[in-house]
């Protein structure tokens, strides 16, 4: 867990793609509608999500080198809307703590 965060993730042992000389990572990313009731709201923290591992895929991809393919989830927890600054640092805390 990085909090906000929960993560769940399930490594491939088939690549994707046979061809591809990379890692393929797929994102899904999850909002719950009991703490958050408008959709607007839902999907800003979506968003946020998004843009900060979108920003720092990098790190995980480095991380991931020769590795299976990877399909991981991205639970937001908190029960109150997080600036922007907390779910990044979440999301870095994430991609350190990867096996």
């Amino acid at each position: 867990m990085a909090y906000p965060l929960r993560v769940v993730w399930l490594e491939h042992t088939a690549p994707a793609y046979p061809d591809a000389q990379v890692s393929t990572v797929k994102v899904v990313i999850s909002v719950p509608k009991r703490h958050f009731k408008t959709a607007v709201a839902r999907n800003r923290l979506k968003r946020q999500i998004r843009e900060a591992y979108r920003l720092h895929k990098h790190l995980f991809y480095e991380k991931l080198a020769g590795r299976n393919d990877m399909a991981l989830m991205l639970m937001y927890i908190a029960k109150e809307a997080l600036p922007y600054a907390e779910i990044e640092a979440g999301v870095l805390k994430m991609i350190r703590k990867m096996p």
